[in-house]
């Protein structure tokens, strides 16, 4: 198959920096053939691979109340399964077979603790397992499986694109654990602790880092995108405007090998 593959990571709120990567895309007319997403990543992925553009991307981010559909935030209860549907109804088709582009999407059943690739049927189910967050979401029962964020085992599904017949993939990891300490940054030490759920937090982002850094050693991106979103953490959706301009900023950093990759430098 012709034409590359774009891989969008997931990472909560910091993976609104993939709208601001697909803006760029598609302003140097560099549409993907093929797409491929983990949580947040798969549903911005799935809205590319529905034909959105960049402008109208970046407007439902903007007007959405992500607290409304996805609470993230650990302990907070499970997503407003009835409110999410009814905004995917909204703006996506019901299956991936109706949507203008193949999209993957990774999720986790675990009951089998096995990686699951979902790329047909029913497109809601799918986007509504793929974002369940462990210990903040329910994971969505799924014929025999009982699906969980498809970032427990594969942050960055390199290898789903390749499994949907391109050769050559852009991949955007938004998940990097940002240290909590550097020289002249000591922040965290003014705080009596990091607080339960935010050390459980970070110890999940350090997890995925390793895995993620771990499984694309062994699956490769021909680019990879990692942009500089700083110390924006996963439930910070009001930062969004930051993650979109990181996410420009790392893709026109690296456009010219996006170009040669497809056979236009």
């Amino acid at each position: 198959m012709p034409g590359y593959g774009l891989v969008l990571g997931g990472g909560g709120a910091r993976g609104l920096a993939h709208v601001g990567v697909w803006r760029v895309l598609e302003e140097a007319g560099l549409p993907p053939q093929v797409l491929a997403g983990t949580s947040v990543g798969g549903l911005v992925a799935a809205f590319i691979a529905a034909g959105t553009g960049a402008g109208e991307l970046q407007r439902i981010s903007e007007t959405v109340s992500w607290r409304r559909l996805l609470d993230w935030r650990l302990g907070r209860g499970l997503l407003r399964a009835s409110a999410f549907g009814a905004w995917l109804a909204a703006h996506l088709p019901p299956t991936f077979e109706a949507l203008e582009r193949p999209l993957a999407v990774t999720a986790t059943d675990v009951l089998t603790g096995r990686m699951v690739y979902l790329r047909g049927g029913d497109l809601y189910a799918a986007l509504r397992a793929t974002t369940a967050y462990p210990g903040a979401i329910d994971p969505v029962p799924y014929g025999d499986m009982l699906l969980a964020d498809g970032g427990i085992l594969n942050q960055v599904p390199v290898d789903a694109a390749l499994f949907l017949g391109v050769r050559q993939v852009v991949a955007v990891d938004v998940t990097a654990a940002e240290p909590l300490e550097r020289p002249g940054r000591r922040r965290w030490r003014s705080e009596s602790h990091l607080g339960r759920v935010r050390s459980l937090r970070r110890a999940v982002d350090i997890m995925q880092t390793q895995l993620t850094d771990a499984r694309l050693s062994l699956y490769r991106p021909d680019v990879l995108l990692r942009p500089d979103l700083g110390d924006i953490d996963l439930p910070s959706f009001r930062r969004g405007a930051e993650a979109r301009a990181a996410g420009e900023a790392a893709a026109r950093a690296e456009l010219a090998r996006v170009r040669a990759l497809v056979g236009e430098g």
